[in-house]
């Protein structure tokens, strides 16, 4: 699944609830989280643990973004590698953009309900949060 987006102008949104919330989003649907954020740029990595799952697609992970400023900021969806460190490759991620988010993994119908269902998500959130 390639890496999706959304550009959001004049909301005056607290990014940081914004990106808590999206990671609440995920450990409320059994998803182990971590997250970075630094300055304007926040990153969420989730995923599922399970024996099996570990044993097909132990790095994958669905990845968030959320940059910018309040009043202009873009969130970022994709499917990645769970990262070890997040901190390192967050940083490295504002320089290389979306390849942070493309992981070479099979697109499933599954993904794109997850990623529906996040996307409704962060649109109530968005409007919650201006």
């Amino acid at each position: 699944m390639p890496a999706t987006s959304r550009k959001y102008i004049g909301r005056n949104c607290n990014l940081s609830l914004l990106a808590d919330g999206l990671e609440e989003y995920f450990q409320t649907r059994g998803y182990v989280t971590q997250s970075d954020k630094k300055a304007e740029h926040y990153f969420v990595q989730a995923r599922k643990e399970s024996t099996m799952r570990n044993v097909v697609a132990a790095d994958r992970s669905f990845t968030v973004g959320v940059e910018g400023e309040p009043n202009s900021f873009t969130v970022s969806f994709g499917i990645g590698k769970w990262l070890q460190n997040l901190s390192v490759a967050a940083l490295e991620g504002i320089a290389l953009g979306p390849a942070l988010f493309v992981a070479e993994v099979p697109i499933s119908m599954w993904d794109y309900e997850i990623e529906r269902e996040f996307w409704n998500y962060v649109e109530q959130q968005v409007e919650l949060k201006a």
